[in-house]
């Protein structure tokens, strides 16, 4: 997997992904930034969202359960001190369908939380990162 990121000359970035698909990311203007993108907090939020919003949809489709509607909203409580990660992320899921009841959903969550999902794997886990670099 491999992203390029592009500054734009203030405190934004172009970001490339592999896919060819490309988003836009930048600061607030409260820290110096345009505000024309999401930051790179909300974007782990978004993340975490679609990443675990994928694999509950797949478990509870192999569950033959019919989904009609599905949202979630994420909430992360950030420390206080540099880095500033997060701390806590809370999540609420809105599902309608027919053959929903809490067991089946409860097991799609845990599942993603517990074994498929690959960003919540990443939040949680000591993640080594090597870097190098240019000056030109």
């Amino acid at each position: 997997m491999q992203a390029k990121l592009v500054w734009d000359g203030v405190l934004g970035f172009e970001a490339t992904g592999g896919s060819g698909r490309s988003i836009t990311t930048d600061a607030p203007v409260a820290a110096g930034g345009r505000s024309l993108g999401p930051t790179p907090m909300e974007l782990v939020l978004f993340g975490l969202g679609g990443c675990m919003g994928i694999d509950i949809v797949q478990i509870l489709q192999k569950s033959r359960v019919e989904i009609t509607d599905f949202t979630m909203e994420l909430e992360g409580e950030r420390a206080s001190e540099h880095p500033k990660g997060f701390t806590k992320i809370k999540i609420h899921l809105h599902l309608r369908g027919k053959g929903l009841g809490d067991v089946v959903i409860g097991r799609a969550i845990n599942l993603s939380m517990e074994k498929y999902c690959s960003v919540r794997s990443s939040l949680k886990a000591e993640v080594v990162t090597e870097y190098s670099f240019e000056n030109s």
